[in-house]
């Protein structure tokens, strides 16, 4: 796999290995997230040297621990809303005059944070933190949901009990007018529209959207149509067609892309291999045959049963692909990680079944 050029440039100042850098950005296709996030969860590097040499790196002012420990200023919310400050990836610190001290995640939009501040007569001043921590301060100052990888990974930085104050210490959320949407406006068209013509960060956004409304007709035609794309011999349209039916998360999709395990080419058949894990939060191997049996005794089940399957899987990486996206259906949490002791880790997985159980009971009253 070809490595970005941050990743290249650490590489080179000796902060991670060659086989360090494969496996983050791997992992960074595979769950999405910063390559400081990757690195962070395989231990390729502490968080003081990575930062530091990130910091350098990028050009960015490392911002000194105590910033990103310290609580927020109440006020920050009003220099700057929490969806800008997601969508920078810079959250507001100080406002000293015309000036506005933010702290920003390494992948953060460098360009468009200096266009917004220049639209508002501002100068900004960047310090760099993690993904993580940047992540807990959202959660902290907007309210913003932190997804239980980034929890995970904030608890091994700061301990756990510091990273649950995090999440129990949240700010409301902002309240919102919901935008009106003219009737003419189809939703499913506008998404659809977007996961084949969006840019990469946009395509993804929409893949997972249309992922709540894979039995509309229309986003039916689409996984075909991905299907038929995953089967050319081209292997670049053949490994995009499968990223984003990993996104798309259609369970249908299974049997069509377990075939493509057998394929000649060796890039596609590893991409078929990440998309069915994907897809189902497990992984019996490389081999067609092995899938095609697991989806002949999982295939009737809903999906959602499947990720309770994958909060109890041997391999951290899947049970924390499932945790994620558990918590991306519901909001809920339940108190598990996935690097908790095993029987921690079952005790939260009872309280995910339960929450399940009670939904399939609603739906049916």
């Amino acid at each position: 796999m070809p490595l970005s050029e941050i990743a290249r440039a650490l590489v080179r100042r000796g902060v991670i290995t060659s086989k360090s850098a494969v496996e983050a950005e791997q992992r960074r296709k595979l769950y999405g997230g910063g390559l400081d996030t990757a690195l962070l969860e395989l231990q390729a590097s502490d968080e003081e040297t990575l930062c530091s040499h990130l910091a350098e790196i990028i050009g960015i002012p490392l911002a000194p621990l105590a910033w990103a420990a310290a609580p927020p200023n109440p006020a920050a919310r009003e220099w700057m809303d929490g969806a800008t400050a997601q969508r920078l990836g810079a959250a507001p610190r100080a406002l000293q005059g015309d000036v506005l001290d933010v702290l920003v995640r390494p992948e953060h939009d460098h360009e468009a944070m200096v266009a917004w501040a220049q639209a508002r007569s501002l100068l900004i001043e960047p310090a760099l933190v993690c993904e993580a921590r940047f992540r807990a301060l959202l959660r902290t100052l907007y309210g913003l949901p932190m997804a239980p990888r980034y929890l995970a990974l904030l608890a091994r930085l700061v301990g756990a009990a510091e990273a649950r104050v995090v999440v129990g210490a949240a700010a409301l959320p902002e309240p919102r007018t919901p935008t009106p949407v003219a009737a003419s406006v189809d939703r499913i068209d506008t998404l659809l529209a977007a996961a084949r013509l969006g840019d990469l960060v946009a395509r993804r956004a929409a893949l997972r959207r249309l992922s709540r409304h894979v039995h509309d007709p229309r986003v039916l035609a689409f996984r075909h149509a991905l299907v038929r794309k995953a089967e050319q011999a081209d292997p670049a349209i053949a490994m995009s067609a499968l990223e984003a039916l990993a996104e798309l998360r259609d369970k249908n999709a299974v049997p069509a892309v377990a075939e493509l395990l057998d394929a000649e080419n060796a890039q596609v058949a590893t991409a078929a291999h990440e998309t069915l894990v994907a897809l189902t939060c497990d992984d019996v191997g490389h081999r067609s045959k092995r899938w095609m049996e697991w989806w002949t005794r999982m295939g009737g089940r809903p999906r959602v049963e499947w990720l309770l399957e994958g909060l109890a899987h041997r391999a951290p990486e899947i049970r924390l692909l499932a945790a994620s996206e558990l918590h991306e259906i519901s909001h809920e949490y339940f108190g598990y990680h996935h690097d908790l002791p095993e029987r921690d880790r079952e005790e939260a997985r009872q309280r995910w079944i339960a929450w399940w159980q009670r939904q399939t009971a609603a739906k049916l009253e």
